[in-house]
């Protein structure tokens, strides 16, 4: 493993703003390099105040959308670069750049999320991907049945994998576009995967190779502890009005946004007394199978005072978000998301 791979973090994903990812730098500078980055991102935000309330676009902007390290991306000459194809597959092949743009492409919106992201943090985004389906790419190269994993390798020694037939299933991804440009070099130019449904450690960037293997391979994350299907948990957020606000007026607009990955929402609900009771948010229409889906719920405030808004979701399938409090490691942040809010009548 290169040296980009050994620096990183076991949480390696930025704040997705310019200024906060100056604050991250400037603290690593100062010796707090050894604090996973989410944890770093929270530590500022309470030292330095909370952040302005604002609610979030459907696709995020090429330079708001989080990236997964704070080093610099590795540096890739395109004329020197190719992506290879081997392993369980009758015809091995190797691409250019030009190779993979001549074939038709496919576009989709998908969220993705680190899996260091905490309960109602901003470590997800959503974009519109157009690429290659690697589901076709496998195809040609005639990959073997006896296949267990396909296994993503990165220009800087990173490395993940998905199961056969996740791989096999047609929604991932080979990208080369992200919101109508060529990918960023902070987001895996030239090709970056893209797996609907999965942390977004399994999107692996800066793409040299694929490689079909009969054995259970271990990534980067996975030797660390972290998990190894790396499924999206059901989530949801408030993300206005702000916690500690204080609003005026009895009627009052709550919005937020869910995500369950792949499953979809359901329901979202609110309650507006700490927990004791529910009731169901109106959620706006899904504009993609893969994305985060909004809400938003008219709440007649009964009297001036403090209260407490908490959230919960109900993903596709009909499970509801699980109460229980869980740190990002080892598979992902759980709890509800809560707030405190000031009513003057």
């Amino acid at each position: 493993m290169d040296q980009t791979a050994a620096r990183r973090a076991i949480v390696t994903d930025t704040m997705p703003k310019s200024s906060r990812r100056a604050l991250l730098q400037a603290a690593v500078g100062i010796g707090l390099s050894m604090i996973p980055v989410p944890a770093l991102a929270n530590f500022l935000e309470r030292f330095f105040g909370q952040k302005e309330p604002k609610l979030t676009s459907q696709i995020t902007p090429n330079d708001e959308f989080y990236v997964t390290s704070y080093q610099s991306p590795p540096t890739i000459r395109i004329n020197d670069w190719s992506l290879s194809i081997s392993g369980l597959v009758q015809r091995p092949a190797t691409l250019t750049y030009e190779a993979l743009l001549a074939r038709p492409t496919v576009s989709q919106i998908v969220t993705l999320e680190c899996v260091g992201n905490t309960v109602a943090g901003e470590f997800m985004s959503t974009a519109e991907w157009a690429g290659i389906p690697l589901r076709s790419i496998l195809e040609e190269a005639g990959i073997s049945d006896q296949t267990y994993d396909i296994v993503f390798q990165a220009a800087d020694g990173f490395s993940d994998s998905i199961r056969y037939e996740s791989a096999m299933a047609g929604d991932v991804i080979l990208a080369h576009t992200m919101n109508g440009v060529r990918l960023p070099p902070g987001h895996g130019f030239p090709v970056r995967v893209i797996v609907p449904g999965h942390y977004g450690m399994k999107s692996v960037q800066w793409l040299t190779k694929i490689e079909a293997v009969a054995y259970d391979h271990k990534g980067y994350y996975q030797r660390k502890g972290w998990t190894e299907e790396a499924v999206i948990k059901t989530m949801s957020r408030i993300d206005f009005p702000g916690h500690g606000a204080t609003v005026h007026g009895p009627s009052q607009k709550v919005q937020g946004l869910a995500f369950a990955g792949s499953r979809g929402i359901r329901l979202v609900e609110v309650s507006t007394d700490g927990g004791r009771d529910w009731e169901p948010a109106t959620l706006e229409d899904p504009f993609s199978p893969y994305a985060w889906r909004f809400w938003s719920y008219a709440w007649t405030v009964p009297a001036a005072g403090r209260y407490t808004l908490l959230v919960r979701a109900t993903d596709g399938t009909g499970s509801l978000q699980t109460s229980v409090e869980q740190e990002p490691a080892p598979d992902g942040a759980t709890g509800l998301h809560d707030i405190t809010v000031t009513v003057m009548l």
